[in-house]
């Protein structure tokens, strides 16, 4: 019985874990590409990672931020799975801010109003010296985690793959 009992605690506690392992892999992958992390933002349920893009001629630097979005009941992640909300935020800087730019910034900020990134459109914000651009995808732990190798990958391609989609979408706002 108190095996038992030591096993259902553990995997309740694995359950609850998977946001913080996907998180850790994503610090590695996104060192092992030459962008350090710089800052960490978390609570109990979402987690916020800044990497500065060094090499990077185009990007400032890219937010990645996991919301976990089932919770740590056996149920839930029986009907749910463990599943996520990843959101990628790639973050273009400006030193100086035309005039010019702010006129389109409010062009910029009109079409926002119809994007849902969720549904997997890009999303471009103006700030007074930055132009960020945000896609977000809902991603199953299980395929990126405790995989070894090919998980590893797998998330790898993800992230090049959609921090490419922003950069080609941040172009146009470079000076």
């Amino acid at each position: 019985m108190f095996n038992l009992m030591q096993n259902f605690a553990h995997k309740a506690e694995m359950r609850e874990s998977k946001d913080e392992i996907l998180l850790g892999e994503i610090v590695r992958v996104m060192s092992r590409r030459g962008h350090p992390t710089i800052q960490f933002r978390a609570n109990d349920d979402i987690q916020q990672v800044q990497f500065k893009t060094v090499r990077d001629p185009l990007l400032h630097s890219v937010f990645i931020t996991l919301d976990r979005k089932t919770g740590s009941g056996a149920l839930s992640a029986a009907l749910l799975g463990s599943k996520a909300t990843l959101r990628i935020t790639a973050e273009v800087k400006n030193r100086m801010a035309d005039p010019d730019d702010l006129i389109a910034m409010y062009r910029t900020d009109l079409a926002n109003m119809f994007k849902m990134p969720v549904l997997g459109g890009i999303k471009l914000n103006h700030e007074m010296n930055s132009v960020l651009a945000t896609l977000q995808l809902v991603v199953e732990l299980d395929h990126y985690i405790l995989k070894g190798d090919p998980g590893i990958e797998k998330l790898d391609a993800l992230l090049v793959s959609r921090i490419d989609a922003l950069k080609e979408k941040l172009e146009p706002y470079k000076k």
